[in-house]
């Protein structure tokens, strides 16, 4: 009779053991996801809020970071960092060395990035600006050039309706997509990426054909950088903004964006 009992009692711890770790597993790959939009100084008011309106139609929970947060906050509990629109130089003044490392570490570690014009251009090794090199500690983690403004679609400081070209329709970002959109340019960077590297060029601006929007990844992360404003809704309300009749998107960019962000999440 005891080692019945004693039988029994074994099954049910082991069934317990198992069955706990199970539901761990569960609720984690059911939580939500944590996004860090960084909105200090450098970053454009317009943009922060259009970009959290557009991760908070995602389902994500959105969290407004600063520069004190990345150098001397842990960075871990978030899932995603996204760098708006915005001046990138700023961006390098207030970010200390030791941050830009704790960002690339977050990212090789198995962090998600994506950065959006400003947020785009910080990730060069060499940043250019009107045909000069800036000098700057950059995020550098595209191994490359990230070079702007592009006279030929619209001269700093306009802004204008841009055609992109969808180049790459079997990457899980691009592959449902149509073979072109259009989405806000207000000066922001083409990609140029160093001559052997793994960078996937999925988009391209009709204009002059350069690249537009990429992915890449790093370490065990995923960056995702685009040049344009996809956070930006021209013809709907919901990103914060009354819609503007002289520019038209021909449809919302934020279902391409979601899917940058699941790619990023590995969702």
């Amino acid at each position: 009779m005891l080692n019945k009992k004693l039988f029994k009692l074994s099954v049910v711890s082991l069934f317990i053991l198992l069955f706990i770790p199970a539901c761990q597993l569960q609720k984690t790959g059911n939580s939500i996801p944590q996004i860090a939009l960084y909105s200090e100084k450098g970053a454009d008011e317009r943009c922060v809020l259009a970009t959290t309106e557009m991760f908070e139609w995602m389902g994500y929970d959105v969290t407004l970071i600063n520069a004190d947060s990345v150098n001397n906050i842990i960075l871990e509990k978030y899932d995603l960092i996204c760098f708006p629109g915005g001046d990138m130089y700023q961006y390098s003044q207030n970010i200390s060395a030791q941050g830009l490392e704790k960002i690339r570490n977050f990212i090789r570690t198995g962090g998600g990035y994506i950065g959006i014009c400003g947020g785009a251009y910080f990730t060069g090794e060499k940043i250019f600006w009107q045909g000069n090199q800036i000098p700057m500690n950059s995020l550098a983690i595209f191994p490359g050039i990230t070079k702007g403004p592009i006279d030929e679609i619209a001269p700093f400081p306009h802004c204008k309706m841009c055609k992109t070209n969808i180049v790459n329709t079997s990457h899980p970002i691009t592959k449902t997509e149509p073979d072109k959109t259009w989405i806000c340019y207000c000066y922001g960077p083409m990609f140029l990426p160093n001559e052997g590297t793994e960078i996937e060029i999925l988009g391209r601006y009709d204009i002059g054909d350069q690249p537009s929007m990429a992915a890449f990844e790093y370490g065990m992360g995923r960056v995702f950088i685009i040049g344009t404003h996809p956070e930006f809704e021209e013809d709907s309300e919901r990103d914060g903004f009354p819609a503007v009749e002289k520019m038209n998107d021909y449809g919302s960019d934020w279902n391409l964006m979601k899917k940058a962000a699941q790619w990023c999440l590995e969702k």
